[in-house]
């Protein structure tokens, strides 16, 4: 998976193993950090969250094979602590992983933004910003934030510094009805219906 993520670049490669793995210990704690990221091993305490549905992995992948995430901030507002969260996204990030055209051609996000600026909790947000730089071994195709809020350009201000000058111009926003929200996913091969998840109109399903 790291050679895939840095296109086989070895020394690239091992760089982001050690970042992994310490990370790993941070996010998971020496106790769970080794047992299998699971929902009856590294994430056995964590089934509230993971049934929460604040990160989800569609049911298929799009037309060139990658795998579609769907981020719902929303739930930032529902009492569910922050670190577990957090390994809430390390855990779906890695069922999207078991795909192999996924790990060839990288993810593609959905993001539904939270409904009120303070629920969203901007630090969750920064070591979710940095595991997807430089620590997890994914290749980040782009997110789409459906119906951004006023408040977008905020949120944004504190992902983009720490997402990196590569990943920060791969950010799109898409407003309006239904069919324009296709419309202009269409140039990203996310333009049909199956493909736009069911909580924005759509008939993608999520597992």
């Amino acid at each position: 998976m790291f050679l895939r993520c840095e296109v086989f670049d070895v020394e690239r490669a091992v760089v982001r193993f050690v970042k992994y793995w310490n990370a790993r210990v941070a996010v998971f704690g020496r106790d769970k950090a080794f047992l299998p990221l699971t929902s009856d091993g590294a994430l056995k305490d964590d089934i509230e969250s993971i049934n929460a549905g604040y990160l989800q992995v569609a049911n298929k992948s799009d037309p060139d094979g990658r795998a579609v995430l769907c981020f719902d901030f929303r739930k930032e507002g529902e009492d569910l602590s922050s670190d577990s969260l957090l390994r809430v996204i390390w855990y779906q990030v890695h069922m999207a992983l078991r795909q192999e055209s996924c790990q060839k051609q990288g993810v593609v996000i959905y993001v539904r933004c939270v409904d009120r600026y303070l629920d969203w909790r901007p630090s969750l947000t920064k070591k979710m910003s940095e595991a997807a730089r430089g620590i997890l071994p994914m290749r980040f195709a782009g997110a789409h934030i459906i119906h951004p809020p006023t408040f977008i350009r905020l949120i944004l201000a504190v992902v983009k510094p720490v997402i990196g000058k590569k990943l920060r111009h791969r950010f799109y926003q898409h407003s309006g009805s239904i069919d324009n929200v296709l419309k202009s996913l269409q140039k990203f091969g996310l333009g049909k219906i199956d493909m736009l998840p069911t909580i924005f109109g759509g008939e993608l399903t999520y597992s």
